[in-house]
């Protein structure tokens, strides 16, 4: 299951990969999390982010599936794994941190949210698909898809500057995180931090913070290796 960054969409970041994992064998869902496509009219909250997963999680088969997430999407895949362990088969976590109440994060978050709020209300999509990488003739059909709710996305952006899982006990399921070593948004130092807390493997890959739509091919190996070294653990073939 592949969760997606604040201010996009299933759809926006996720549609090459998607594609890439089905060619290897995999079932994949990418649902919208609340004020985000789909779900845009649901308020934002974990819980109803909890809530979105495990609604798409028994869409997807009797395996129980894998979650992959960047940013907003790790971060929900952590909370749902922290309160329903036995429904995930594991994790794969990227452009995340052990905490998002870091002063260069927490201000990026704030500027980006407030430029996609104010983008989604004057109805320019086409920054919103900009900001989750899409370029060049693409911007015209991904913004068809980048339809979020402004207050809710400004809902999302202030719960995620407030979101820090030292305090917490890990998740009790295999966990791998791919550090994005060339991101802009989350600092590289703040993504192996979370790999030393949750105890887990971490795949160092060279792409920012918008790789599943600018730089596939190198995120998608990485994702296939951080998969693997969830196998010993028996993962199955749910996504």
């Amino acid at each position: 299951m592949l969760l997606h960054p604040l201010g996009s969409t299933g759809a926006m970041s996720w549609a090459p990969l998607a594609e890439s994992l089905r060619g290897a064998g995999y079932r994949v869902a990418a649902p919208d999390l609340p004020g985000h496509g789909a779900s845009r009219e649901i308020s934002f909250t974990w819980e109803s982010a909890r809530a979105t997963v495990r609604a798409a999680a028994e869409q997807v088969g009797p395996e129980k599936p894998v979650l992959i997430g960047l940013s907003l999407g790790a971060a929900t895949a952590i909370y749902a794994a922290q309160r329903e362990p036995t429904s995930f088969a594991g994790l794969v976590l990227s452009g995340a941190g052990a905490c998002w109440n870091d002063r260069y994060v927490r201000s990026g978050l704030t500027a980006a949210a407030a430029v996609g709020a104010l983008s989604a209300a004057v109805g320019r999509r086409e920054l919103l698909a900009h900001a989750a990488g899409v370029r060049g003739r693409e911007i015209v059909s991904a913004a068809r898809t980048a339809d979020v709710a402004p207050a809710q996305l400004w809902r999302a952006a202030r719960q995620l500057t407030r979101f820090d899982v030292r305090n917490t006990p890990p998740p009790r399921i295999p966990c791998t995180v791919i550090v994005l070593t060339d991101d802009r948004r989350m600092p590289p130092g703040l993504q192996r931090a979370l790999a030393r807390y949750l105890g887990c493997p971490h795949v160092d890959v060279a792409v920012d913070h918008d790789a599943p739509v600018r730089q596939t091919a190198r995120f998608s190996d990485g994702v296939q290796t951080a998969l693997t070294l969830l196998r010993p653990y028996g993962t199955g073939r749910s996504l």
